[in-house]
């Protein structure tokens, strides 16, 4: 049986991701403009910027926290695999999804 969706992948099997593509990197770290400017610094590293389609910041309920979100548009797995990478060992990154 083939899927519905014409790509002849078998019905239930998972479908990697398709290059180019929107991906979410979404850091939280401290509530300072150092987190934000070492976080960009990274991912442009890796990511022209060009390809960031946007960026959201949220503050924690008391703003000791920021959570930074940069959507990218990912050429191919080598390239979101480094900067995924380097945003989770990003010594200002509390925690990266």
């Amino acid at each position: 049986m083939r899927a519905a969706n014409g790509n002849g992948a078998d019905k239930g099997q998972r479908q990697g991701l398709v290059y180019p593509c929107e991906f979410p990197l979404k850091m939280f770290g401290k509530n300072n403009a150092q987190f934000i400017a070492v976080v960009e610094n990274v991912i442009a590293e890796f990511v022209p910027r060009q390809d960031w389609l946007s960026t959201k910041t949220t503050p924690s309920k008391h703003h000791n926290y920021v959570s930074y979100t940069v959507v990218i548009r990912a050429h191919n797995r080598r390239q979101l695999d480094q900067v995924c990478a380097a945003v989770t060992n990003c010594s200002q990154v509390i925690m990266a999804l």
